[in-house]
């Protein structure tokens, strides 16, 4: 009898729970509506054209993954520095990179919402085909979208969690 009138304790902490809840909708909404943003679907007419000669280019990986390239920074005659998004990068891409000369002349589309290259050309042909990019870029944005959706998920769990929390320390003030 005694057990059941003792409380019991809420699984999750208040300050985990809240914790929860503020980094689920932040993430959330940065995974939501920033990929959408930086990766929206564009026309090649969209894109800023830049023409200029290739100097060089840097992968760079990820941290706890060196194995796994996040994007290639390809630097510029003009002074400027373009990304290749890490869902364009394979093989043949790194191949015909390394095999370019510097100061060779390249032609660059850029996504007019971030500094993503969808289209690397040269005299010798395409490195970067642009419907491709764009349809990669697609894809990984719908799976960003749903990554999103999961953690407004969390969120709202965060918040249940939250209220319950507030409720077991009414009812604590009450007995």
């Amino acid at each position: 009898m005694k057990e059941e009138s003792k409380m019991r304790k809420v699984p999750i902490s208040l300050g985990k729970a809240i914790a929860l809840l503020v980094v689920s909708i932040l993430l959330g909404s940065v995974f939501t509506f920033g990929m959408q943003h930086w990766n929206a679907e564009v026309t090649q007419e969209s894109c800023t054209l830049v023409e200029t000669q290739f100097v060089s280019y840097q992968e760079i990986h990820q941290p706890k993954r060196p194995l796994h390239i996040k994007e290639i920074v390809i630097y510029c005659a003009n002074g400027e520095q373009y990304n290749i998004d890490g869902v364009s990068i394979n093989t043949q891409l790194k191949d015909a990179l390394s095999a370019l000369s510097e100061q060779e002349n390249i032609s660059l589309l850029i996504h007019p919402n971030s500094n993503t290259i969808v289209e690397f050309s040269t005299e010798n042909g395409n490195i970067l085909d642009f419907n491709k990019t764009t349809r990669k870029l697609g894809r990984e944005s719908t799976g960003f979208l749903f990554l999103g959706f999961f953690l407004y998920f969390c969120a709202l769990v965060g918040l249940y969690y939250v209220v319950l929390n507030c409720i077991h320390k009414r009812k604590a003030k009450c007995t």
